[in-house]
Order: C-alpha cells, then structure tokens, then sequence
C-alpha cells in the first residue's frame, strides 16, 4: 500500500493524475474522492438484462441518469455515481475503492471497485443506500481510494471503460 507522501510523490512528477486536484483528499494512506454531478439510479425493473446483449437493449428500462447538486439516497436504494476526480493511473500502480467510515457508520456502502494499472477516466461508482434516508452533495469527500503498486509485469488496462466521464452505464 502506498503512503501519502509516496501518492504526493507519484503525482508531483506527473505519473499519477487526478483532476481536480485539492491537497486535503490527499491522506495518510489513500485519496480520498468526491461525488461528481450525474447520478444513476438503479430502476427495480422486473425484465432480465442479459449482460452479453447490453447492445440491444434501451437502458432507460434499468436507469434513471440525471445531473445535480445533490440527491438523496433513500433506504436500501441503490445508485451509480461517477466521481468528480478524472484520474490516470500509472502503469504499475492499481487501487481499490471503499466507503469512508463516515459514511459505513451511516450505513452506507459500495461494493469493492478496483482501478486498474493504467486507467483513465473518472471513476463509476455503485452507493447501496442504509437504513435511513442519506443526503449526498456533490463535492462530498465519500470514498477512499488505497494504492498498491504491482508486482510482476504489469499489463496497463486496455478495456471499454478506458477514458470514461460522467456516470458509465454498462457496455
């Protein structure tokens, strides 16, 4: 896992990239992310979606996406955010996503995110809703993002994601 000193290292000489860059989501062991603009809500649609035929499919039936300032997330609902930090990662460095313990102690989580070696793109993200009714902002430190750097040959990521904005709904 990489220190902050060592992520503040990465980013002075250009080999890791987040925009916008603030030095408070900079911390002792990660970088911490905030919410972007655009929200999808996750629809409670009966009808399968077959994964292999996304293509063919009119995604409004499963989505609602929109832009605001802020929302709420209501009990056990569940939404795909996209967070307000594009990010490049270097070649020989991945991370993985989790909830800030703010919001786990609210009862809030996301599902385990990884960004790999040499992605681009800000970040989509999956928020599953508490017990209780939450208000979410945009620009709201959520997530907390933990380095490491990989061992062995890397393979930088090549996939449908690569350069994403906004929220990404699946390819």
């Amino acid at each position: 896992m990489l220190s902050g000193a060592e992520i503040r290292r990465l980013i002075n000489e250009g080999k890791l990239v987040i925009e916008p860059f603030s030095d408070e989501i900079v911390r002792e062991n990660g970088v911490d992310l905030r919410i972007g603009e655009e929200v999808a809500v996750l629809l409670n649609n009966p009808e399968p979606l077959d994964p292999e035929r996304l293509r063919e499919v009119d995604l409004s039936q499963y989505y609602r996406v929109f832009k605001t300032d802020s929302f709420v997330l209501q009990p056990y609902m569940k939404v795909l955010v996209t967070t307000l930090e594009y990010i490049k990662m270097p070649v020989d460095v991945a991370a993985i996503i989790g909830v800030r313990s703010t919001f786990a102690r609210l009862g809030v989580s996301i599902p385990p995110t990884l960004i790999d070696a040499g992605f681009e793109g800000q970040i989509t993200i999956e928020i599953h809703g508490g017990a209780f009714p939450i208000v979410l902002r945009k620009g709201q430190r959520f997530a907390h993002v933990a380095f490491y750097r990989l061992e062995g040959e890397p393979v930088p990521y090549k996939g449908k994601y690569q350069r994403q904005r906004g929220v990404t709904l699946p390819r």
